[in-house]
């Protein structure tokens, strides 16, 4: 097998990025925008979290029992407000970025509780909330079921699209000539004073690896033992939705997240069954009742899609960021969190990397993400 960038045309890339999600993406992003050389590598695993998810940017919703985690939160999405423009601009696509907010109906007296306490957690946070009457409601989305007379809603809770967010950061990692390579990644060596990852005929020797491998990143061999797993989630999409509000609703079952051009995501599951990807009639036909429910215009029609996804679960359930020996870091296992966290998780990680401080203190890495708080571990075995 011959090494890659070692006899070529290009130079050894100072940094590779493992994993081409769009945290990955961003990380890459972030360090060439720093000066480093960056190259990355991705295998387009069916499942993975960045292409299968809702897109939510969901900072309160996400982290009413955790007020660390919603300060993180709320960091990462006031950096999604400069990077969606920026992103768009140098892709020249759209990423149908969209800030309308979250909607919380209230169904039932216990349900009126526990949207008290999220506009609680907000208020004390400095988010805004805001309590919307029958009419309120009725003008933004009519299809809500009779009998729902209030909502709360959350005007700092956003939403991407986060197939194209991810398209449009590859191709502006194209227009900064940053390679993009696709291959599975099966082992990382770290000797002589660099890195050399290798996997199914492609071998690359760089200064240092950021693996950014999502529910995949322990089959990394060489990597200190990590505790993530895959944690699938199935869900559907209808087409044909027409509300003037362009936003996310959430009920303590499902949400229902919209999309331009008239589709309405509706998830997601919560299953511990591995790498399994199959999907369960049961669990599609469940999400659909469920939105049904809410929403009685759906009630005949067919879903247009139905897919899974596996997310990266931790045991906390916190990310895993920061450093795992001297050239060796990593970025994973953000649960359903990789889309809301991944502008913060590069910024983070890029400084670190090359051995910098981050030019805010606010980007250090809180030692509630270190990997060093689970066991060390041995290095996987080959």
């Amino acid at each position: 097998m011959a090494r890659r960038n070692a006899s070529g045309p290009r130079p050894r890339p100072d940094v590779l990025v493992v994993g081409g999600g769009l945290i990955g993406l961003l990380t890459a992003r972030e360090l060439a925008l720093a000066g480093a050389r960056v190259e990355v590598v991705d295998d387009r695993q069916e499942g993975a979290a960045s292409p299968n998810a809702a897109g939510m940017i969901a900072p309160i919703a996400e982290s009413i029992a955790d007020q660390a985690f919603a300060r993180l939160s709320i960091r990462s999405r006031d950096l999604w407000r400069d990077l969606a423009p920026t992103l768009e601009r140098e892709s020249g696509t759209s990423i149908d970025y969209d800030d309308s907010g979250s909607l919380l109906p209230v169904l039932d007296p216990e349900g009126r509780k526990v949207l008290d306490r999220i506009r609680a957690r907000a208020l004390d946070l400095g988010e805004a909330a805001r309590d919307l009457d029958r009419a309120e409601l009725a003008e933004l989305v009519p299809d809500l079921r009779p009998g729902i007379e209030e909502a709360l809603l959350l005007p700092g809770e956003h939403r991407v699209d986060n197939r194209l967010a991810a398209t449009a950061a590859a191709a502006a990692l194209r227009q900064r000539n940053v390679v993009l390579h696709r291959a599975t990644v099966q082992r990382v060596v770290e000797a002589s004073g660099e890195v050399v990852t290798s996997g199914n005929g492609f071998e690359c020797a760089a200064g240092a690896v950021v693996v950014c491998g999502g529910a995949w990143t322990p089959q990394v061999h060489g990597l200190p033992a990590l505790p993530i797993v895959p944690v699938k989630g199935q869900m559907i999409a209808f087409d044909r939705v027409d509300w003037p509000f362009t936003g996310a609703i959430r009920t303590p079952a499902f949400y229902a997240v919209r999309r331009a051009g008239g589709r309405l995501l509706i998830g997601a599951s919560v299953e511990h069954a591995g790498f399994d990807l199959s999907l369960s009639d049961e669990v599609g036909a469940d999400l659909a009742t469920g939105a049904a429910a809410l929403l009685p215009t759906l009630k005949d029609r067919e879903p247009v899609e139905h897919w899974a996804g596996l997310r990266p679960g931790t045991p906390d359930p916190w990310p895993i960021v920061g450093r795992l020996s001297e050239r060796l870091h990593v970025a994973a296992g953000h649960f359903r969190n990789g889309i809301l966290l991944a502008p913060l998780t590069a910024r983070m990680i890029a400084p670190l990397v090359l051995d910098q401080q981050p030019g805010d203190p606010r980007l250090a890495i809180p030692e509630v993400m270190h990997p060093g708080r689970f066991a060390a571990g041995e290095r996987l075995s080959s």
